[in-house]
């Protein structure tokens, strides 16, 4: 009885079983939804840049911990063989150098200052995955306008062509217009290939800086819309300026001016606290005292190692200032060059909205209209018809253009648009 319930049951579970696994499959398969907003969130998260300003700021941070802290004391342990053998007469000496203020105040300086730079520095790196995010975002998304454009042309090219077979069959067009339309579908086929390897590139890209698996199906749910925005140049260049590599450079300046300083300390005397015990092990005939002594310890040559320093410091100083100085023109030139950038895309896509594609469109309707009605020839159609798509594909980019323009116009000011 149970196995004959059994045999009755089993194929239906089988097919609910098959069932389920090309369900599970399927989903498998199925590309994730991911937003701009989700890309910047996953790029931030698995960036290894981002790591890396991370543990600079970090070490920068312990630095600045240990530059303010006293020198570690020192423990001397030792035994002569014989009266005054080893030069003294205490076995344990404990020493404590306490430097001078001079010394250890442009020390924490120039390190509270690289931890500050680390800062900025980690800002740097974060708007840089931003920008770079966006920028393969979009540019992912006038891929997918390309490769559907390029599909929606092989489509067309195709119909045309079994047409014109059609057509030349019933010796209502001559042969040259099935020569032409199998080289449209040619064409038609090569720029989808084209499309397709362009688009799978910049998918590829996107991938990478989102920290996605190469290959991993995905479907972008944000657009390219246009971007009717207007800055002042006067004022995006006055927010260049607190820019947050500006802004490191800045604190780089700082941190070598007190490395100046502490090198022209390196004369300063020191303190020194030493307490002795006059034998490891006492001995019926050594005396076991102990004493303690403060004193100061001066530099009394320099063989030129305090001069080197010096230079070297003044020289990294100075290297600084230049270096700030490059930072600003570049900032400037950026920004310059971002916001004609901006305003050139922004005219391309006005362009597109004051009727192109209109004109466009309105000539392919009439290119159909007169084919049909033989007062428009198949070489004027095609033509037409290329036009169009060419405005199409020069709107997509277009819009491409501005949004990654208005992306660069953000990172050439360091922050938020005003």
């Amino acid at each position: 009885m149970r196995s004959r319930y059994l045999r009755s049951i089993l194929p239906g579970l089988c097919l609910t079983l098959l069932a389920a696994f090309r369900a599970a499959s399927a989903a498998a398969d199925a590309p994730v939804p991911l937003s701009l907003a989700d890309a910047l969130r996953l790029a931030r998260e698995h960036s290894p840049v981002i790591r890396a300003a991370g543990a600079r700021l970090a070490g920068a941070s312990a630095r600045l911990k240990s530059a303010g802290l006293p020198a570690n004391p020192s423990l001397s342990i030792a035994h002569g063989s014989g009266h005054d053998a080893a030069g003294l007469d205490e076995d344990v000496v404990l020493s404590q150098t306490l430097e001078a203020p001079g010394k250890t105040h442009p020390r924490v300086l120039s390190a509270r200052s690289e931890r500050l730079a680390a800062g900025a520095g980690q800002a740097v790196v974060g708007q840089d995955v931003t920008f770079n995010v966006q920028s393969a975002y979009y540019e992912a998304l006038r891929a997918d306008a390309e490769r559907q454009l390029a599909g929606d042309a092989l489509a067309t090219a195709t119909a045309f062509d079994a047409a014109a077979q059609t057509q030349f069959q019933a010796g209502d067009i001559p042969r040259s217009n099935v020569v032409r339309s199998g080289i449209e579908r040619a064409r038609a086929r090569q720029a989808l290939d084209a499309a397709e390897a362009e688009r799978a590139n910049r998918y590829a890209a996107l991938r990478s800086l989102a920290g996605l698996p190469p290959g991993a199906p995905i479907a972008l749910t944000s657009i390219l819309t246009d971007q009717a925005a207007s800055f002042s140049l006067a004022q995006l260049q006055g927010q260049a300026l607190s820019r947050p590599d500006i802004l490191a450079a800045q604190h780089l300046q700082k941190a070598r001016s007190a490395d100046v300083s502490e090198a022209r300390a390196a004369w300063q005397p020191d303190i020194l606290l030493e307490a002795r015990r006059a034998a490891l092990v006492p001995y019926a005939d050594t005396p076991n005292g102990y004493s303690v002594r403060a004193g100061i310890t001066l530099p009394l040559l320099d063989y030129g190692r305090n001069r080197s320093d010096l230079a070297a410091a003044q020289a990294a100083l100075t290297e600084q200032q230049a270096t700030l100085d490059e930072t600003r023109r570049a900032a400037a030139l950026e920004v310059e060059t971002a916001y004609s950038a901006f305003v050139t895309a922004q005219k391309a896509v006005a362009s597109f909205h004051s009727g192109r594609l209109d004109r466009a469109k309105e000539l392919l309707d009439m290119a159909q209209t007169g084919y049909r009605n033989g007062a428009s020839s198949y070489l004027e159609l095609l033509d037409a018809q290329q036009v169009y798509r060419n405005e199409q594909v020069d709107y997509a980019r277009a819009l491409a253009d501005e949004n990654i323009a208005l992306a660069g116009l953000q990172h050439a000011v360091g922050g938020t648009l005003p």
